[in-house]
């Protein structure tokens, strides 16, 4: 898993895949960090509740 910093700390309304620039659908919480995943490549996003915190990225088998 690759941890990359946030860059603005206001919470987006929607989260866009970097890799098919389609919108990520939000899945579940996971260790206390909110799931958000894309179902055309399957990367996933580890947000924190907490802004000040990381954003952890990983990738799954698309769906």
């Amino acid at each position: 898993m690759t941890k990359i910093h946030m860059v603005d700390d206001s919470a987006p309304e929607t989260l866009q895949c970097t890799t098919c620039l389609l919108p990520m659908q939000y899945q579940m919480i996971k260790d206390d960090k909110f799931l958000w995943q894309c179902f055309k490549c399957g990367k996933q996003y580890l947000i924190s509740k907490n802004t000040g915190d990381n954003i952890e990225e990983s990738w799954s088998p698309p769906r």
